[in-house]
């Protein structure tokens, strides 16, 4: 009984120490590989033709807000900014939203979700998307069936009602940096 105690010990003290490892290995290149994807959302979520956004933070109080700034000839033209909301069908949903300085949306990409295939992930397709870019940021950014303006993916109101949150969401976060 003693031997197999042993036993069952070391092959678990091996193997949590091969985890933690591993942990300690890929925990940086898993970094770098989700600010890369980030930054090319925020990239893809200008208009064309402006250079690369940059990564700016600015320090509210104890929060670190992170938004991603085009610029031209000095003045900040466009900038992207993460929305998340946690009322997705499936879980939280979370959109790179890009504005520009005008007061409108240029475009925004699904970062992460797991909304139903064929359904919810229409909110990343043009026919959800497309109606949307070019609105103004003060419109009423709510579902028809909600007393809003903005039709619903067909059998995905709730789905469409999560990229929405997140739209509002980015928005309140502009405003809020006063960008």
């Amino acid at each position: 009984m003693f031997r197999l105690v042993t036993v069952l010990t070391v092959i678990c003290a091996v193997s949590s120490a091969l985890l933690a490892a591993v942990y300690t290995l890929t925990q940086e290149p898993i970094a770098q590989a989700l600010e890369a994807r980030t930054k090319a959302a925020a990239s893809n979520v200008m208009p064309a033709g402006l250079p690369l956004p940059e990564k700016m933070e600015i320090v509210q109080g104890d929060v670190t807000n992170i938004f991603y700034a085009a610029k031209q000839d000095g003045k900040i033209v466009a900038v992207a900014i993460e929305g998340r909301s946690k009322n997705g069908y499936s879980g939280e949903v979370v959109l790179m939203v890009g504005m520009s300085a005008d007061g409108k949306l240029i475009n925004y990409e699904v970062l992460s979700s797991n909304e139903t295939p064929g359904l919810g992930t229409k909110i990343a397709g043009n026919i959800f998307k497309g109606p949307l870019k070019g609105r103004f940021l003060k419109d009423n950014w709510i579902v028809k069936k909600d007393g809003g303006q903005v039709d619903a993916v067909t059998a995905a109101t709730i789905s469409s009602r999560a990229a929405l949150d997140c739209i509002r969401d980015a928005i309140d976060k502009r405003q809020a940096l006063q960008l």
